[in-house]
């Protein structure tokens, strides 16, 4: 089966990769004398990988024992012209979850300046912003949770939107993105991942799949983001508005019996800066929305206290309807064997839904073409509705394989 072949992929090429990284001639990277220059033509460049992720607990309502089982190849292809640049990235892939081959356009977008200070950016691209880690307050641009959840590699929790974004570089930098159709997120479906759903009052699978109304009339469909930016004295204030829809199905039509996205309108600020020998992040945002108006506070910390270690902390709170829900986050990050290996662990802990994730991770860099990644998705919790403990039946333990041309 292709789950099998990319396990077996994964594995081979981990092994070739061992004598590649002993034969790697690393002087030669730093000598480079094309340093800084612009490519001719297209450039092109890419990467094939193999992963797997095998639940680690059974899962009654899904029967499969795999979130994740793919060989994966992904080009990414740019090329500068005189009055901007082209861009273009897709995947493809054999899923051995789903039983067949699928594709993915990440990016196709031309960028070019529009006068001195102003520049524009126009198709398929991947946009965020905001400063959280893995917690979004004023970041309303689509993400994939399903791939995040699976196994996948960080890069694919953000999903691609098609849109137009103007950036306006002056005293205050401006960044206006429209999408003229409302894009949500990649939300769990109960094809690959079960979750739990309000209306059952249980953990649920497909079939059938989530199928909500789709926002997609043009223009009263359209959504609009902008972000005021300015740096002081090393601190990085911004501003922010959101005009479109909730990127998950949170409301529900009841005449068509489905599931539907609701209105939303978001204003936030941000502050980060260095302070307490770190880097110190804040930031709040107003959700308006059906059913409740949501109010959301984030406070990080991040600091290096001894050589490749990082740590980071974070403290997340929404308070709706006069019930408030907080989430402590904590990442460590540690570099070793000259940062050819890393350690990373992130857990989210959350004492108001009684729920907890944790993503460990151990990355290894063979050489500079093939890394390798182990680790986990792991959910748990006492709350059968709860946001981390309705996903514990898929928790996972996932290998990955990458070379990269």
């Amino acid at each position: 089966m292709i789950r099998y072949s990319s396990l077996l992929l994964a594995l081979f090429l981990a092994t070739a990769g061992i004598s590649q990284a002993q034969e790697a001639d690393w002087d030669d990277d730093w000598g480079d004398d094309d340093w800084g220059t612009e490519p001719e033509g297209w450039a092109w460049y890419g990467f094939i990988e193999s992963a797997a992720a095998v639940r680690t607990r059974s899962d009654p309502v899904l029967n499969e024992d795999f979130t994740l089982a793919e060989t994966r190849v992904q080009l990414e292809a740019s090329r500068t012209l005189d009055r901007g640049k082209i861009t273009l990235k897709g995947d493809v892939w054999l899923d051995g979850v789903e039983d067949g081959a699928k594709s993915d356009l990440r990016e196709a977008n031309f960028y070019t300046p529009i006068g001195d200070s102003v520049d524009l950016q126009i198709g398929r691209q991947i946009l965020t912003w905001g400063t959280g880690d893995l917690v979004f307050l004023n970041d309303l641009f689509p993400k994939d949770f399903v791939s995040f959840f699976s196994g996948r590699d960080d890069e694919y929790l953000k999903a691609p939107a098609d849109a137009a974004k103007l950036s306006w570089y002056g005293s205050i930098a401006v960044d206006v993105v429209w999408l003229p159709i409302a894009t949500p997120d990649r939300y769990l479906t109960g094809e690959r991942l079960s979750y739990y759903s309000p209306r059952a009052e249980a953990r649920v699978a497909a079939p059938p799949r989530l199928d909500p109304i789709d926002r997609d009339d043009f223009p009263s469909d359209g959504e609009v983001a902008i972000r005021l930016s300015k740096t002081i004295d090393g601190i990085e204030l911004a501003g922010y508005g959101f005009t479109g829809f909730n990127k998950q199905p949170t409301g529900y039509d009841e005449q068509a019996q489905r599931a539907t996205f609701p209105r939303l309108n978001v204003l936030g600020a941000s502050v980060r800066g260095t302070a307490l020998g770190g880097i110190v992040n804040v930031e709040t945002a107003i959700h308006e929305t059906e059913p409740e108006d949501q109010w959301r506070f984030l406070a990080g910390y991040e600091h290096s206290p001894i050589g490749d270690l990082t740590l980071g902390w974070q403290y997340y709170l929404e308070s709706e309807d006069d019930e408030d829900r907080h989430l402590l986050t904590n990442r460590i990050t540690w570099q070793l064997l000259q940062q050819d290996l890393t350690a990373s662990l992130f857990t989210f802990y959350s004492a108001s839904d009684e729920g907890w994730y944790l993503l460990p991770r151990l990355t290894y860099r063979f050489s500079d073409q093939l890394t390798g990644s182990v680790g986990g998705n792991l959910f748990g919790g006492d709350e059968i509705s709860g946001f981390y403990s309705q996903l514990e039946n898929n928790s996972n333990a996932f290998l990955r394989i990458r070379y990269q041309f």
